[in-house]
């Protein structure tokens, strides 16, 4: 294994569009999905695909899913429960319980990074609803071998910057 789409808020977008999608992304090994996913969806759907609840999710999906890929250890929730989507950093809490390299979380539909000696912290962004500015619908790949993510512009496929969030101890 390798490389992870990390995906969130795909919202009204058919389940036949997401898994072409998903299918056009050359080189997945897994795919996470951060919440907000088309209510035609459960956990089995498709092979590799690892998914938490969001706000806007009725099917039986944990808020919080916590599995190793390739050795690297993930745990993944929407964010809108405890504020976290809108203080990332507070999801460091989750490490108690969940001991995890890598969180991932959605919910605020902006891409986001962080990173410090402990850990990665990553939002994809949203596949359908960007909010952030300018307005782009955004996934991202992170490699489990070189610990690298990048974000991509959905409509385009180019990579955009994403202004990495660190502090020192």
């Amino acid at each position: 294994m390798g490389q992870i789409l990390i995906i969130s808020d795909s919202h009204f977008l058919r389940k036949k569009d997401l898994d072409q999608f998903i299918a056009s992304i050359p080189h997945i090994d897994a795919t996470i999905h951060c919440g907000d996913i088309y209510l035609g969806y459960k956990p089995g759907d498709i092979a590799n695909l690892y998914m938490c609840k969001g706000n806007n999710d009725f099917a039986d999906i944990p808020y919080i899913s916590h599995f190793t890929i390739d050795n690297t250890t993930f745990t993944i929730t929407h964010g809108h429960r405890n504020n976290y989507a809108y203080n990332p950093t507070t999801l460091k809490q989750l490490l108690i319980e969940y001991p995890a390299d890598v969180i991932c979380f959605g919910h605020t539909h902006i891409p986001y990074f962080y990173q410090d000696e402990d850990i990665i912290i990553i939002n994809p962004g949203s596949l359908t609803l960007g909010r952030s500015y300018p307005k782009k619908n955004t996934y991202a790949i992170f490699d489990t071998q070189t610990q690298l993510v990048h974000f991509y512009d959905i409509k385009t496929g180019e990579e955009i910057i994403v202004e990495k969030k660190n502090t020192k101890k």
